[in-house]
């Protein structure tokens, strides 16, 4: 499993290798792509066409984030104007970007804050909402937005509050980075990839991200052999709030692992949603590479439907 709080290098990873296939505008395509299939989902109670379309293209937008930006423990500076309708945020820390810029083994795709104006105008253009974003400081984890009604653009500097502004002052350390719905924007990067490229393409790609971001933990793999790897998968769990689910059992020439079912299968079930036909690869090629880097045998011995899986790292 890639744990949510790393999905972020995956996703900037991603865009690399899409840019190296066809250029910036098969990036594109793939955001368009995530805004149709993800974001404009109204299937998917989370999604941002689905608060739209229950609260309405403003009120959707607003409380869509506020539990978006909320569980990625945003440092955030928002005015809402209720009678003027629109509103204003500053985001000062993005974690996301933030985990990205703090990263000294890769780079950040040059491009990625774009997105962001991509997959949600897309969406929003269809409730009548303006989404306009300010990505100039992105290189310090910074950016500024602005959310409104088409034809209803605030006049002035809506950037300061008024007497009837309700003011959401919100520090990253007042909430846990734990957003799970980025589990299924990876997982639809995995289906793109394969229903795009084919079914070696989404190993090669999981494969080449794995040799590299996760180049710090094979090289303390190769240190420090099987021990390394069972506080590293312990780590992923807890973070996800799922230890309970997790089982290791340690000798010296072996490491089991031993998962009741995922966690990120049962989210996704919880949402209504089903894991794509390459979600198993976040198991079978991640843990293999990682197990190949560091000069061991890697076995699968069990994955069922809902992620419940036994498998084993040994030595050669």
């Amino acid at each position: 499993m890639i744990s949510c709080t790393e999905f972020i290098p995956l996703y900037s990873e991603f865009f690399k290798f899409l840019e190296k296939k066809g250029g910036q505008d098969a990036v594109m395509k793939y955001w368009i792509y995530l805004s149709d299939r993800n974001i404009g989902d109204k299937t998917n109670p989370n999604s941002l066409a689905s608060f739209c379309e229950r609260l309405g293209g403003f009120e959707g937008a607003r409380a869509y984030w506020s539990h978006t930006l909320t569980e990625e423990a945003c440092d955030l500076y928002k005015i809402y104007e209720p009678e003027k309708r629109y509103i204003f945020e500053h985001i000062r820390r993005c974690p996301s970007r933030g985990m990205l810029n703090s990263l000294e083994h890769i780079e950040p795709y040059h491009n990625y804050c774009e997105h962001c104006n991509v997959i949600y105008q897309r969406v929003l253009d269809k409730y009548g909402i303006v989404y306009e974003r300010d990505h100039s400081k992105v290189d310090n984890a910074e950016c500024f937005s602005i959310l409104y009604e088409k034809g209803n653009k605030p006049h002035g500097d809506y950037t300061i509050p008024t007497e009837k502004s309700i003011v959401i002052d919100m520090k990253s350390e007042d909430n846990k980075y734990l957003h799970r719905d980025f589990h299924l924007l990876g997982d639809l990067a995995l289906t793109y990839c394969g229903e795009k490229f084919g079914d070696n393409s989404v190993k090669q790609f999981l494969a080449d991200y794995t040799k590299t971001y996760y180049k710090p933990i094979i090289e303390k793999i190769r240190k420090n052999g099987f021990s390394a790897i069972k506080d590293w998968i312990e780590s992923i769990y807890e973070v996800e709030e799922s230890s309970d689910l997790l089982h290791t059992d340690l000798n010296e020439n072996m490491l089991t692992v031993t998962v009741d079912k995922s966690p990120v299968i049962e989210y996704m079930h919880s949402l209504g949603q089903q894991p794509g036909k390459y979600y198993f690869e976040e198991t079978n090629t991640f843990y293999s590479v990682i197990a190949n880097e560091c000069d061991m045998e890697f076995y699968l011995d069990y994955y069922e439907a809902d992620g419940a899986a036994k498998f084993r790292f040994c030595i050669k």
